[in-house]
């Protein structure tokens, strides 16, 4: 029901922005599995390919899509199938099979990457497995347009047109009559042919393949090259991470439009949902840079922290993050800095310094992550170097509520009552006299303090700490 009642907006999205075109549509079996096999321009691909046919698709992802918050609820709801990379999956190729024999349409896109220049580079073998292996046909089928929309190194799409255009099917008798070489030149020879036809009918000078398209040897179907299908039979293949990412990751000029643009989103996103009031605001210097430690307490803690500050702030977020196709982009988007999770990181610490020094304020939660019961942990050692190594004042900040809004075992959130409360900036000078440790118990007892006054000022019931006699004042 869900995939059907979303395939709507897709639609309009793609003829608001994108002038979708198909042609020959009407060549996919309305009934009975089947192999749609494309070209991959852009990360736009698989909705490209599906919005045109009515019939169900399935498709594959990377595991690791399937233990992100919201994502991998969402990406299991469009019939996704998780997949290994970098590693043969049989269990993912008997899923797919068994998904084809159930009578679903499956695409995969067997050049393995995104296009350089818009050409179709040799197709891996190994795909014609499937569709032998379930007995259904396979539709090849040529997406042009999208890769000068959203090109593979460009962060974020543009309007553009895209056309389409569906082959006729290929019996399985021809798929088991070659070999998976033979069949990989056979239908990358057929893409090709599409793609000029299409180009010509639309009015686009033809690409020129009497060399090879793209001179990236990991594009050529060679002896030594892996089967597509123990890789990427899948969607997801278009879903990788656009080239020269890591490069991005955490450097590059910082686009303010796009960190406001999202500010602006999530403040009114919160205030549907969560109703959020902060205290003590002017108590966030209002130049030069500062160093945010809060507490803990949901995924939806550095937007809670950073909207009700009217200043770029910065964060960290792990590695993996960045990977995550059109999420990895937006944590880029939002001046996050990647870290390396369960080792020390050098190279974010000098980045946190650098951006502390440019003047953000830096949003970081020394707890280590989330709390189990909406009380503050023990804060951990470590962080108080920042704030020495730039010198810089460390502004202590404690959430309440969004823990139940989004406890550390649910899967998705609720609307609620969240409050904010800053306290006073702890000068570089404090944090000099304190060594790491030392400083750590201090901030522990100040943030469970304020926590306490927040609790109290909105009506709620305070927590039960131990006393620290040490630190009281």
């Amino acid at each position: 029901m869900w995939y059907f009642i979303s395939g709507w907006p897709c639609r309009f999205f793609c003829l608001i922005f994108f002038q979708t075109r198909a042609y020959n549509y009407m060549k996919v079996p309305r009934k009975g599995g089947f192999l749609l096999v494309c070209n991959h321009q852009c990360l736009l691909d698989p909705m490209f390919a599906v919005i045109p046919v009515t019939r169900q698709f399935c498709f594959a992802a990377r595991d690791s899509l399937f233990r992100v918050p919201f994502i991998g609820w969402l990406i299991r709801t469009y019939n996704s199938i998780p997949i290994r990379r970098g590693k043969p999956d049989l269990a993912a190729v008997k899923l797919c099979v068994e998904r084809l024999k159930q009578g679903y349409g499956l695409i995969i896109f067997p050049e393995g990457t995104r296009t350089l220049d818009g050409k179709i580079s040799n197709l891996k073998p190994g795909f014609g497995l499937l569709a032998r292996k379930a007995n259904v046909p396979i539709i090849p089928v040529v997406i042009d347009g999208a890769f000068e929309c959203w090109p593979r190194h460009q962060a974020f799409p543009s309007p553009g047109k895209v056309d389409l255009i569906y082959g006729d099917p290929i019996p399985p008798e021809k798929i088991a009559a070659l070999d998976d070489r033979q069949f990989a030149k056979y239908l990358t020879g057929t893409l090709r042919e599409m793609q000029t036809e299409l180009r010509t009918k639309i009015g686009k000078q033809p690409f020129d393949y009497l060399e090879t398209p793209q001179s990236r040897p990991d594009d050529e179907a060679s002896e030594d090259s892996q089967p597509v299908v123990s890789v990427s039979v899948n969607m997801p293949e278009t879903l990788q991470p656009a080239a020269g990412i890591e490069k991005r990751q955490g450097g590059g000029k910082i686009s303010y439009l796009w960190y406001f643009m999202w500010c602006w989103l999530c403040r009114i996103f919160c205030m549907l949902f969560f109703h959020p009031r902060a205290f003590n605001l002017s108590r966030i210097p209002k130049k030069g840079g500062f160093l945010l430690l809060s507490n803990h307490q949901s995924f939806l803690d550095p937007m809670l922290n950073a909207n009700p500050i009217t200043r770029p702030c910065c964060f960290a977020a792990r590695d993996s993050l960045f990977k995550i196709p059109i999420f990895g982009r937006i944590v880029h988007t939002v001046n996050a800095i990647p870290i390396k999770r369960g080792q020390a990181d050098l190279t974010a610490m000098r980045m946190f310094v650098e951006r502390l020094k440019d003047g953000f304020g830096l949003v970081l939660y020394p707890e280590g992550t989330r709390t189990l019961d909406g009380k503050i942990a023990e804060v951990k050692p470590g962080f108080s170097l920042l704030a020495r190594r730039a010198n810089v004042p460390i502004i202590p900040s404690v959430i309440d509520g969004a823990y139940e809004c989004w406890p550390k075992n649910h899967k998705l959130f609720s609307p609620g009552k969240v409050y904010v409360n800053y306290g006073r900036p702890i000068p570089p000078e404090k944090v000099a006299e304190l060594g790491d440790r030392e400083f750590a118990k201090y901030l522990t007892k100040i943030l469970r303090d304020m926590q306490t006054e927040l609790r109290l000022k909105v009506g709620r019931k305070p927590f039960e700490y131990p006393n620290d006699e040490k630190y009281c004042s």
